[in-house]
């Protein structure tokens, strides 16, 4: 369950009615947020941007500190879903899961995404025992040597018994949380493995494989995405799919077909990056300010927010937001992206 503070209900509530009557100055909280703990990461992956146009973010060292942490404390209680991590690798925080159970305890449905790596046996019963809901997991194929190719780091062997030890951790305390996800970047390399992944899922106890699109960031990660080359994507995520429902893992297909929807972000989100910096979403089109200098209410309704409300109804998202892969499923908008980088995300004054 979503909304286990009786606030959190009543925010979402509010923040829909407010969406269907077209308000650009709002009551409502953010009813999602994005909390980073680090951009530090302990692997290089291949299609990682950070190998492309966020060099710079290699040599980053940080960790959100406990009180940046405690300016964003009293939003936990109005937010529906949490995710606890970034850019980087979250678990590689010192203090992770003293920070989890904080939040924890204003009741938000709270996951992350983690390469795995960190997630030992005391750090997989942690997640288990302060209330982790789901993680996902990045995985780089089925065989230890894509992996490796993928991941930047011959980590395979480490990844699977780590989260064999929590799954083990789970059946032992009789919980079903966290659910456990791979999170597998669709590229050609990995379609010939895609049964082989759903048989490791179902074998270790993943219960949830997506697959996000591949977005190039570079030249040279073209010829990997399966947008160039569709059909013999479509029959192997086919047979896998019908395994997966065989072994009973949920297998989330991408979407393959061009297609343009919405995104509600500037109304619904927020993304606080680990040095304060207040984004609007993980895909860091917009940066609204710094929680060091300003707080997140007057932050919520400032006239340059407000105004980006406005431009929203009136320009449309083809003009905010070109070519981002939240609300536009065509090929153009992942083999040549908006350049997802803070770095050159757009100030609202």
């Amino acid at each position: 369950m979503e909304f286990s503070h009786p606030l959190s209900m009543a925010n979402s509530f509010l923040n829909r009615l407010e969406i269907r009557l077209k308000r650009v100055r709002i009551l409502s909280r953010p009813v999602e947020l994005t909390l980073e703990p680090t951009v530090e990461c302990n692997s290089n992956c291949l299609m990682c941007n950070r190998n492309f146009d966020r060099r710079e973010a290699k040599d980053v060292r940080g960790f959100l500190s406990w009180d940046i942490f405690r300016k964003v404390k009293p939003h936990f209680k109005y937010v529906r879903r949490l995710e606890f991590s970034g850019f980087g690798e979250p678990l590689l925080h010192p203090e992770y899961l003293s920070m989890m159970e904080e939040i924890k305890r204003s009741g938000p449905f709270i996951y992350l995404f983690t390469n795995g790596m960190r997630m030992d046996e005391n750090v997989g019963r942690g997640l288990v025992d302060v209330g982790a809901d789901q993680v996902f997991i990045s995985m780089g194929g089925a065989k230890r040597e894509t992996y490796a190719r993928i991941r930047g780091i011959d980590a395979f062997d480490q990844v699977i018994d780590n989260i064999k030890s929590l799954t083990a951790h789970k059946k032992n305390k009789g919980r079903t949380r966290p659910r456990l996800a791979f999170n597998v970047v669709l590229m050609k390399t990995l379609v010939p493995e895609l049964e082989a992944l759903v048989r490791l899922a179902a074998d270790i106890g993943v219960e949830q494989i997506g697959f996000p699109n591949l977005v190039v960031q570079g030249e040279s990660m073209a010829a990997e995405s399966v947008w160039n080359d569709l059909e013999p994507a479509k029959k192997s995520l086919q047979k896998a799919g019908r395994l997966a429902r065989q072994l009973r893992v949920e297998f989330i297909t991408p979407s393959l077909i061009p297609i343009r929807s919405i995104c509600w972000d500037f109304f619904r989100r927020l993304f606080i990056t680990w040095d304060g910096k207040v984004l609007s979403c993980p895909l860091e089109r917009y940066l609204y300010g710094d929680i060091q200098e300003i707080t997140i209410d007057r932050m919520w309704n400032s006239p340059g927010l407000v105004r980006l409300r406005k431009e929203f109804y009136k320009k449309g998202l083809d003009e905010l937001c070109a070519k981002c892969t939240c609300w536009d499923n065509r090929p153009e908008a992942f083999l040549d992206p908006w350049t997802n980088s803070r770095a050159s995300a757009i100030r609202l004054k």
